[in-house]
C-alpha cells in the first residue's frame, strides 16, 4: 500500500471558509521536492507570473496522459496529483504553481488552495461547483481576475454557445445519473453559462490573428460537438514567431509541445473549430 503523507489546511475567503483535507502521495511529495529545486534554479520568484508559465509547463514534459481522473464517482476531494495529467489538470496544476509566492514546502498549502480556487466556484468542493465547462472556467478565471479574456481584442467574434451536453449525456456522469437533484442543478448552470457572450477566433483566421498570442496564454479550443464549448486545452508557446500548443496529450499520451503550429493542430481535427485565449494577469 502506498504511503501518503495527509495534508490538513484551512481554505479561506472573504465570504467563507472551507476544511478539508488533501491527500498528498509520496511520488508527488517526491516531485514537489524535485520542483522547488527546479524553481530555484530557474529564478521563478523573480520572474513575473505569466512568464512563469512556459518554464514551469516544460518541468512536467513527458508526464503521462491519463484521462478522467476526477470522474471517479467518490466525494470531492482537492485532488492532487503531479505524476500525470489530462489536459485540464496539467494547465491548473502549472498555473497553480505560476501563483506561488514562494517555492519550498511551505507553498504545498497554498498550492492545493490554488487548485481548489481554479477547480471549483468559490472553492466550494462538491460536483456542482467544479467548473465542468471550460467557458465557465474562464469566466471564473476573469472574475478572480487570475485571467484576462484577451479572445475579443485579439480579433475574436461571438462564439455560439449552447452548452447542455452533461444533462443530455447524463449516464456519461455519476453524480448527475444518481441524483435528480445534481442534474437539475447543472441544468442551472448550463442555462447560466448560455445567457453569456463569448468571443473565439475560428480556426481560419489563426494563421493571420495568432501572432497576437503570447507564451503562456491559456489556449480553450472550441467544438462543434453538440452541447459542448470546447473539447480541449494547453498554453501556447511561441517558436521561431509561430504559435505551437503545450499541453497533454491524449494522442501523444504525454505532456508535449506540439510539432504542428496551432493552426496545423486545430485544422487536423474536424471536431475543433478555434479557440478562446485567456492571458494571466501579472
Amino acid at each position: 500500500m502506498k504511503r501518503k503523507l495527509l495534508l490538513f489546511f484551512l481554505f479561506l475567503s472573504s465570504s467563507f471558509s472551507i476544511a478539508s483535507a488533501a491527500e498528498i502521495a509520496r511520488e508527488d511529495s517526491v516531485i514537489f521536492r524535485k520542483f522547488w529545486k527546479y524553481a530555484e534554479e530557474k529564478s521563478l520568484l523573480g520572474i513575473p507570473i505569466d512568464k512563469r508559465i512556459p518554464i514551469i509547463g516544460e518541468f512536467f514534459l513527458g508526464s503521462p496522459y491519463v484521462g478522467g481522473m476526477l470522474n471517479t464517482g467518490v466525494p470531492e476531494l482537492p485532488t492532487i496529483n503531479l505524476r500525470k495529467f489530462d489536459c485540464v489538470l496539467f494547465v491548473e496544476a502549472v498555473i497553480a504553481f505560476a501563483l506561488l509566492d514562494r517555492y519550498d514546502d511551505m507553498a504545498i498549502e497554498t498550492y492545493v488552495n490554488n487548485i481548489i480556487k481554479l477547480r471549483y466556484r468559490n472553492g466550494e468542493l462538491n460536483y456542482v461547483s467544479r467548473l465542468h465547462y471550460s467557458s465557465d472556467w474562464l469566466y471564473e478565471m476573469v472574475r478572480l481576475k487570475v485571467l484576462r479574456d484577451v479572445t475579443h481584442f485579439c480579433g475574436g467574434e461571438v462564439f455560439p454557445i449552447n452548452v447542455s451536453f452533461m444533462t443530455e449525456h447524463a449516464k456519461k456522469y455519476y453524480p448527475i445519473s444518481h441524483s435528480k437533484k445534481v442534474k437539475a442543478d447543472i441544468k442551472i448552470v448550463e442555462e447560466e453559462i448560455n445567457k453569456r457572450t463569448y468571443y473565439y477566433i475560428p480556426q481560419d483566421n489563426l494563421d493571420t490573428l495568432s501572432p497576437k498570442f503570447r507564451t503562456g496564454d491559456v489556449l480553450l479550443i472550441t467544438t462543434n460537438i453538440k452541447g459542448l464549448d470546447t473539447s480541449h486545452i494547453g498554453f501556447a508557446y511561441k517558436k521561431k514567431d509561430k504559435i505551437y500548443l503545450m499541453h497533454a496529450s491524449e494522442t501523444a499520451k504525454k505532456v508535449v509541445i506540439s510539432e504542428l503550429t496551432l493552426g496545423e493542430y486545430i485544422q487536423g481535427n474536424k471536431s475543433q473549430t478555434g479557440v478562446m485565449v485567456g492571458r494571466i494577469n501579472r
